[in-house]
């Protein structure tokens, strides 16, 4: 059993943009934090993160660790909320599927086409977050974030089907 993880932002750097949506999926149920309920982006982060720190499986994303937690902690440390135990989240079990996966800017989308996993709404990207939380459309934003948590569990677990030796990772 993995736990899927996937931050949605309204832009690439953390002192432009804002962290909009973070969900976790774990033992099927997806959870979701959005900053158009709690107003309040730091204490959002930060509620997230104290529940990621009581996970104890391994969990999964496409680019986590390179861009998502990273996003995270800076935005704390700008809102002036950063507080070095935050850090603690990079200690837990991390696999993250873009660096598994060569590290060399292939996108998701080519990872899914390759293993035949497809999308429930292949018409939301991750480059349309932004304008989306700028018109208010933040069910389509919930829907590609639910998306990218669903394909990052299934291009899991094609990959522990093909290759377990090399994900001993439960």
């Amino acid at each position: 059993m993995v736990v899927a993880f996937d931050v949605e932002t309204t832009g690439l750097d953390p002192y432009e943009g804002r962290v909009t949506l973070i969900g976790i999926k774990k033992e099927g149920t997806v959870k979701q934090w959005k900053l158009w309920e709690t107003r309040d982006e730091a204490e959002m982060i930060i509620q997230a993160i104290e529940d990621i720190m009581t996970v104890d499986e391994t969990i999964v994303g496409y680019n986590n660790l390179k861009f998502d937690v990273p996003f995270m902690m800076e935005r704390l440390k700008i809102l002036g909320k950063w507080k070095r135990e935050y850090y603690e989240i990079y200690k837990k079990k991390w696999l993250d599927l873009y660096q598994y996966l060569g590290n060399d800017y292939r996108s998701l989308r080519l990872w899914l086409e390759r293993a035949g996993i497809g999308r429930d709404y292949p018409e939301l990207d991750g480059r349309n977050m932004p304008s989306l939380f700028e018109r208010g459309e933040h069910r389509k934003i919930e829907q590609h974030n639910t998306d990218d948590l669903n394909t990052s569990e299934k291009l899991f677990n094609y990959l522990k089907e093909k290759n377990p030796e090399l994900l001993p990772f439960e």
